[in-house]
């Protein structure tokens, strides 16, 4: 079923953000292509530069909705075990999308477009069925998606969308045998339209000593063949 997007503008209310040159190439590959995997370790800022560039969409009208998604299971509980109801059980996953949002736009406008429902949302279990046109769609923590997910996501992009998949597969929060996201990637290697970009640790735009921390983490992942 094909959801109705209602158009909006958010004016004067993006905020003059300085990207760094692999940010800026990372926004350079949203806006070339229909799917955009992209990869690498926390702190990169993956899901910041997604969320800038559907809002910069937003403003520029090249899209009228923002569709943001996580897989919910990642920490081992369902929604169900989860108190209130569905917005209220999924508000918790919703925070780093926010905290992103509000640092681009203010916490006032991003309100008013959560409100709106111009800016949602949507749970993984909850998509069957639904296509979400002129739609930057966003899936955020896909290394705890299986190849399942992340083909009931993909699938889900309408009329004149686009979708983003990130993830960081040494945080992966399912066992090692369940993480899709590399050999998903790897499957829809060479198709017109999709793309892949890769952030590394000198991507990294947190405090600056964990550029070391994670390279001495992957250091030992490798030296005791963890994956």
């Amino acid at each position: 079923m094909a959801r109705t997007s209602r158009a909006a503008s958010i004016g004067a209310g993006l905020k003059r953000v300085q990207l760094r040159p692999n940010q800026r190439n990372y926004v350079d590959t949203i806006n070339k292509n229909d799917i955009t995997f992209c990869y690498g370790p926390a702190g990169t800022s993956k899901t910041f530069t997604a969320c800038f560039t559907a809002l910069e969409m937003l403003q520029e009208k090249k899209i009228k909705e923002i569709v943001l998604c996580k897989p919910i299971q990642e920490a081992g509980e369902k929604l169900g075990h989860l108190p209130g109801d569905i917005h209220d059980k999924t508000d918790p996953y919703m925070k780093s999308y926010k905290s992103n949002i509000e640092k681009i736009i203010g916490a006032e406008l991003t309100k008013t477009l959560f409100d709106k429902r111009i800016i949602r949302f949507e749970p993984l279990a909850y998509m069957r069925g639904d296509t979400f046109d002129d739609a930057l769609m966003i899936l955020d923590e896909a290394q705890n998606a299986t190849y399942k997910q992340l083909m009931l996501f993909v699938t889900r992009m309408g009329k004149s969308s686009k979708v983003v998949v990130t993830g960081d597969v040494s945080q992966a929060d399912i066992a090692a045998s369940h993480v899709s996201l590399p050999g998903f990637i790897e499957l829809l290697e060479g198709v017109k339209g999709i793309d892949t970009h890769i952030f590394k640790e000198s991507d990294i735009v947190r405090a600056k000593i964990l550029q070391e921390v994670v390279a001495r983490y992957d250091k030992w992942k490798i030296q005791n063949n963890i994956k």
